[in-house]
């Protein structure tokens, strides 16, 4: 085997070792200003990005935070806005990795850093992954595949973690966003 040992840095469970992307909700986004997310995460590890909507998440912010967080509330009815950021396969660990470093969340602990973790299913229209695909020519393996799961389909479910907190407690220190969108929220004010 050439998997990392259990509590190495990068060690996967087999059920995620899969995973290619991240979905991104706020200073990670692709689209959180024109030079792409505030990190520069995806210009330097390649990521392709486009938007995407997640259930089961809602979204806040500490009000002396200038980032937001998800809730993980697992309701159909909770929708998280965001970005996906897909790697090819072969630089997806060390951009997850990296991902994993910004957010604090460290796999050997999952439940002691910052953010938690999730592996979430994320709606992707074929048409959206069609116009990334010409600028990052290996998303067509991924449509390739994908295409022959769902040979008559207009979208496809692709596995991506996404960073979350618990509320513990914060309730009274927090602004909420019920659009779940922090891009399109952020300059209008919040619910308290």
């Amino acid at each position: 085997l050439d998997r990392p040992p259990s509590g190495a840095p990068g060690h996967m469970s087999e059920a995620e070792s899969d995973v290619q992307a991240v979905f991104a909700y706020g200073t990670l986004r692709g689209d959180h200003s024109e030079k792409g997310d505030a990190w520069g995460v995806i210009t330097t590890t390649g990521a392709a990005w486009i938007r995407a909507s997640v259930p089961g998440f809602r979204l806040y912010q500490e009000d002396v935070a200038t980032y937001p967080f998800a809730l993980h509330t697992e309701k159909p009815e909770d929708i998280l806005h965001g970005t996906l950021l897909i790697w090819s396969h072969k630089d997806a660990r060390q951009a997850i990795d990296r991902c994993d470093s910004i957010e604090g969340f460290d796999p050997r602990r999952p439940d002691d850093g910052l953010y938690r973790r999730a592996t979430v299913e994320v709606p992707v229209g074929m048409e959206e992954l069609l116009k990334a695909s010409k600028d990052k020519p290996w998303l067509e393996e991924l449509l390739i595949g994908s295409a022959e799961k769902t040979a008559a389909t207009t979208s496809v479910k692709l596995r991506a973690f996404v960073y979350h907190q618990p509320m513990d407690g914060r309730e009274k220190e927090v602004v909420y966003f019920p659009s779940g969108d922090w891009i399109r929220s952020r300059d209008k004010k919040p619910h308290v």
